[in-house]
């Protein structure tokens, strides 16, 4: 028995971060979308990938390429400090295409690196002569080798936005556990005393599974900021201020200290986003799937 509870409280438990992560990313992806931060993010890392620091060089005329102008609206000011009317997303292909005719615009495939060896931009002059050393004069292999090297930067651009995403999922995680008192410590005690919130929300969890699951078995995020703040209502969590006032200073400071360490875990727990919790609740609901008939069956085999 003793382990089916712990099971239906980690199984509440990772519910109630679910439920608080997916707010937190919702309003993550709110402030990313007003802010362009993306956009930014991507011309910097082409600026790093082509060597043109202050933008004015190959970077300018690559964004002025008409496989990349067409997809923003206005022109490319490298020294302007608002660059929300930049694509937040460049295809690999686009980005090639553009590369090949900024080098050669008029000159036949077969004379490519006499303009590559023409560039005075050291960086990018290395990397083209070495992707024709390995592809010869194959102008579609040339193009293939320039989308890979720009989705590798590509790659390294979205860990700028994870980390900087993490970083603000954890801030609004740690403010709206504070707020509505998203006590992790409290909120495990309350679940071990009290069997029948804990049911409440193992059911609520389970029902969650099957209505926000899709066929690949990955979570379902179609549901808006509104519907998730409302789950929060809908399936009774245990959070709130509705708490006894402590007495005494040394109450106070104890109140303090374990809310904010409370506070913290909550926090750390939404950072790791909805999908981690959506893989382990359903690994959880799972395992719980498989102890509870073999629980039944022997307490079943103790009554006869």
């Amino acid at each position: 028995m003793f382990g089916s509870e712990m099971l239906d409280i980690a199984i509440a438990m990772i519910f109630t971060y679910l439920l608080l992560s997916l707010i937190c990313s919702a309003i993550n992806e709110l402030i990313e979308r007003q802010l362009k931060n993306r956009a930014t993010d991507l011309e910097q890392g082409i600026r790093e990938l082509l060597d043109d620091k202050d933008g004015t060089g190959i970077v300018t005329q690559l964004y002025q390429h008409g496989m990349i102008n067409g997809l923003f609206k206005g022109d490319y000011n490298p020294a302007a400090a608002d660059k929300s009317n930049l694509p937040s997303y460049i295809p690999s292909r686009n980005f090639a295409l553009a590369i090949l005719g900024i080098v050669a615009p008029e000159s036949p495939a077969i004379s490519f690196r006499d303009s590559v060896g023409k560039m005075t931009n050291a960086k990018v002059k290395n990397a083209l002569t070495a992707m024709l050393n390995v592809v010869g004069e194959d102008v579609d292999k040339l193009r293939g080798s320039i989308e890979n090297w720009f989705n590798s930067t590509m790659d390294r651009v979205s860990g700028w936005y994870k980390r900087r995403s993490q970083l603000i999922v954890f801030c609004l995680g740690f403010v709206l556990a504070g707020v509505i008192n998203v006590n992790s410590i409290s909120i495990a005690n309350d679940l071990w005393t009290h069997k029948a919130e804990r049911d409440a929300m193992v059911s609520a969890a389970q029902g969650y599974l099957q209505t926000h699951q899709t066929k690949d078995g990955q979570i379902d995020r179609d549901a808006s900021l509104k519907a998730n703040v409302e789950s929060i209502s809908d399936y009774g969590l245990p959070m709130g201020w509705h708490i006894k006032a402590p007495r005494g200073l040394g109450e106070w400071i104890f109140f303090v200290l374990q809310s904010l360490f409370g506070w913290l875990i909550t926090a750390c727990a939404i950072s790791l986003g909805a999908p981690f919790w959506f893989d382990m609740l359903n690994r959880f609901v799972v395992i719980r799937s498989t102890v509870k008939p073999h629980e039944k069956s022997q307490e079943e085999a103790s009554k006869n």
